[in-house]
């Protein structure tokens, strides 16, 4: 139960944070369409960054991002040795984002076509 708690309150934290910081700030969509994760998309998947619902794909992204941290956090909140959380985390994150992100590129893909 602590465990559950502890992804819900910081999947909240982290998604609020992408909340007040992307999603609301409108102004900052552009500077948003030049970042690392939309220029990843646009490299590996050949995605036209003009034909992306820009609002959808930050959604998508916060959420995404948000899940994987809060799992990640889950994770390595299971063990009390710094050492084991630090490859813990490193074992979960890493796939979590490989995984997901290449499940984002392919959905963006069928939808831009």
């Amino acid at each position: 139960m602590v465990y559950l708690i502890s992804f819900v309150i910081a999947f909240l934290i982290v998604y609020l944070f992408y909340f007040f910081t992307v999603i609301l700030q409108k102004k900052k969509y552009d500077k948003f369409k030049k970042s690392n994760q939309v220029m990843y998309f646009v490299n590996r998947y050949k995605l036209n960054v003009n034909k992306i619902n820009i609002k959808k794909f930050i959604h998508i992204i916060s959420l995404t991002n948000s899940l994987i941290i809060a799992i990640a956090f889950t994770a390595t909140f299971l063990v009390e040795n710094i050492l084991l959380q630090l490859l813990i985390g490193l074992l979960v994150l890493i796939p979590l984002i490989l995984i997901s992100y290449s499940l984002i590129g392919i959905y963006l893909k069928k939808e831009c076509q």
